[in-house]
C-alpha cells in the first residue's frame, strides 16, 4: 500500500486521513486474522490455506488494480491484509515443525526474503512510472508470480504434509505471552519510524522534504543487511542473548538518531537503529512458536493480534501527540517502547542463563 497510495490519493482527491485508511484497512485484517484465522487454518490445513489465502490476496490484488472508488480500494486493503496474515501463519507454523529447534534459521531467512521484496516493491513501483506505465503494471508482477509459484505447489508441498494437519488449540503458556509483547513494542517502534522519519528529519533536523522521505531507504536497506547479519550469528550463538545484544544496538542507534544535533549524525543512528530493530522479530517470533510447541499454528495467528495492534495504533498515538507537541517530542515513545522491549529481553536472558 505504501508506494500505491499517493497515486490513489491523485486519481480519486483523497485527504490525508481518507488515505490512512488504507493502511488503517490493512492492520484490521491482521487483526481479524490474528482473532479468527486459526478457526479457518483448522478447517483448511496449513497448506490448503496458504493457497486458499494467496488467492485472496491475489483478488484483492485485482481489486486494487480495477477499483475507481475508495470504499473498494480500503477494502482490498482489509482483505489482503487478512489473506496475507493467515497465509503466514500457515508459513510458519509449517516451518516451526519441519524445523524443529532450527526454526530460527528458517524464519529468518524466511524475513530475509520478506525485507528483500518490501525493497523491491516502492522500485517497482517508481520505475513503472518512470517508464511512462501506470502504477498499476507493478501489481501486474506479484500476480505472475503467485501463477507460477500455484502452478507448482504440488512439488514444494508433496513432501511434508504431515505438518500441514491442522492447529492444536488451547491456553498458550506465559513465556509465549512474554514474547508476544517484546514483538509488540519492537514493531510499534519499527512502524513508527517508518511513518514518521520523513516529517522528523524535515522538521527536527533540517532536512529537503525530498531528501528526507528518501532516507526512510536508509533503515530498510540496514534493516535487510542486519536480518543476513543476524542470520550468520544465529547459527553460532544462543538466541536469548542475541537478542539482548540486538535491542541494545537498536536503543544505542535511535537515541543517536533521536538526539543527534545534526541531520548527518542523526542518519548514521538511524542505520544503526535498523541494523538492531531488524532481528528482533524474527528471533522473538521463533522464541515464541518455540515456547508454544504443538499450539505452533496458534501462536502464530494470536501473533497477529500483537503486530496489528501495534501497526494500527502506535503511529496514529505519535501522530496525536506530534500535533500538539510537536514530532521530536512524539518520538519519545519510540524510546519507551524499545527500553521495555530491551527490559523484557534482559529478563529472558537472565533466565535462560540460569
Amino acid at each position: 500500500m505504501g508506494p500505491v497510495v499517493p497515486y490513489l490519493r491523485d486519481e480519486q482527491g483523497l485527504n490525508y486521513t481518507i488515505s490512512s485508511f488504507h493502511f488503517s484497512a490493512w492492520a484490521l485484517g491482521g487483526i481479524t486474522a490474528g482473532t479468527f484465522g486459526n478457526l479457518v487454518i483448522s478447517k483448511l490445513g496449513c497448506s490448503r490455506a496458504i493457497w486458499t489465502c494467496t488467492t485472496g490476496l491475489a483478488l484483492a490484488t485485482l481489486m486494487l488494480i480495477t477499483a475507481k472508488l475508495p470504499f473498494f480500494t480500503i477494502l482490498s486493503g482489509y482483505i489482503g491484509g487478512t489473506c496475507g496474515s493467515m497465509m503466514g501463519h500457515s508459513l510458519t507454523s509449517i516451518m516451526s515443525k519441519r524445523f524443529g529447534m532450527k526454526r530460527t534459521i528458517g524464519i529468518t531467512e524466511a524475513n530475509i526474503g520478506g525485507s528483500l521484496f518490501a525493497l523491491c516493491a516502492p522500485l517497482l513501483v517508481g520505475q513503472c512510472v518512470r517508464m511512462g506505465l501506470s502504477w498499476r503494471a507493478a501489481l501486474v508482477v506479484p500476480l505472475i508470480f503467485f501463477l507460477c509459484l500455484f502452478l507448482s505447489s504440488g512439488k514444494v508441498f508433496n513432501s511434508f504434509n504431515a505438518a500441514t494437519k491442522g492447529f492444536a488449540t488451547g491456553v498458550l503458556p506465559v513465556r509465549y505471552w512474554f514474547y508476544w509483547f517484546v514483538i509488540w513494542f519492537s514493531v510499534a517502534s519499527e512502524w513508527s519510524i517508518i511513518y514518521w522519519t520523513s516529517e522528523f528529519l524535515e522538521k527536527a533536523k533540517g532536512l529537503a522534504r525530498e531528501d528526507a522521505i528518501q532516507a526512510i531507504s536508509i533503515f530498510l536497506v540496514t534493516m535487510l543487511l542486519g536480518r543476513i547479519i543476524g542470520l550468520k550469528l544465529a547459527h553460532s550463538f544462543r538466541v536469548a542473548p542475541l537478542l539482548l545484544s540486538v535491542s541494545i544496538v537498536a536503543l544505542s542507534g535511535f537515541l543517536l538518531y533521536w538526539l543527534a544535533p545534526n541531520h548527518v549524525l542523526s542518519l548514521v543512528g538511524l542505520a544503526i537503529t535498523g541494523l538492531g530493530t531488524a532481528n528482533i522479530y524474527p528471533l522473538s517470533y521463533s522464541q515464541a512458536l518455540g515456547a508454544a510447541d504443538e499450539k505452533a499454528g496458534l501462536a502464530a495467528a494470536r501473533m497477529s493480534l500483537s503486530t496489528g495492534t501495534a501497526v494500527l495504533t502506535t503511529p496514529l498515538l505519535l501522530g496525536a501527540i506530534g500535533d500538539r507537541y510537536g514530532i521530536e517530542k512524539a518520538f519519545a515513545v519510540v524510546a519507551i517502547l524499545m527500553t521495555l522491549a530491551m527490559i523484557l529481553l534482559a529478563i529472558a536472558a537472565k533466565r535462560k542463563g540460569k
